[in-house]
């Protein structure tokens, strides 16, 4: 088998964008996984440690995380843990130089996509990045969709906070006002407020936004993990992860 330390050769692949980031102690695969980035015209950020990459990296963009399961200091799973969630946008493919369903399925249940050991060919390496770097790709639409409107609730005050609750269940101006101990002119100053802060048009546009932000954080999945590495886990008798 060829090791990841062996020079890719060029491969056609579909147009995907995004950053590869490694997260290992290993100076050889550092750079081997940099070479192979490289190969597939992608760019490539490397770390010593999870620490460098947990004090550095921000999610502004999709990319695709390779990550030493056994690190030295805080170890690749506590990574996964932190970093599985979608709206973080990098996908991650765990790697260690032990491999077996076990480990594997601990990797999966701390939210890798994929497991691969070290001495993996290249090319499936390199086909486990692409195919990261589509899940980020097709991932990028629901956060930007979500992003400006948490911006906007994030600039609400909290007294406009409670008037949305109010809107959201379509209690009328006069009960809200009432129920807040505030005049209607009060009222409608903080109801004009929320909604140029959330760019909307009228409560009951601001009801319908905030509900569909609402069922895509319930409704977001974790990333999808490949049929066949289910598939070689379950061969070992070993349970499946289950949905979080």
């Amino acid at each position: 088998m060829e090791t990841l330390n062996q020079s890719p050769q060029n491969e056609s692949h579909d147009r995907v964008t995004g950053c590869v980031h490694v997260v290992d102690d290993e100076a050889s695969v550092r750079e081997s996984v940099r070479l192979l980035a490289a190969s597939l015209d992608l760019p490539c950020v490397v770390y010593k440690s999870a620490e460098e990459f947990a004090a550095s990296f921000r999610p502004d963009g999709p990319g695709c995380l390779v990550v030493d399961l056994f690190l030295t200091g805080r170890n690749g799973f506590s990574l996964l843990r932190e970093f599985s969630d979608p709206q973080f946008l990098i996908p991650a493919i765990a790697i260690s130089g032990n491999a077996d369903a076990k480990l594997a399925l601990r990797a999966i249940q701390e939210g890798a996509v994929t497991f691969l050991s070290k001495d993996c060919e290249k090319q499936e390496l390199g086909q486990a990045i692409l195919m990261c770097l589509r899940l980020a790709n097709e991932a990028t639409s629901v956060v930007d969709r979500q992003r400006p409107l948490n911006d906007g609730l994030e600039q609400l005050s909290d007294s406009e906070k409670v008037v949305l609750d109010h809107l959201i269940q379509g209690t009328p101006n006069r009960v809200i006002a009432s129920t807040l101990g505030v005049s209607e002119r009060t009222l409608e100053r903080r109801r004009a407020s929320l909604l140029g802060k959330l760019n909307a048009r009228s409560a009951a546009e601001a009801a319908h936004m905030v509900g569909l932000y609402q069922r895509d954080e319930v409704l977001r999945p974790r990333w999808p993990v490949p049929a066949e590495l289910l598939a070689g886990v379950l061969s070992e008798g070993v349970e499946p992860p289950r949905s979080r």
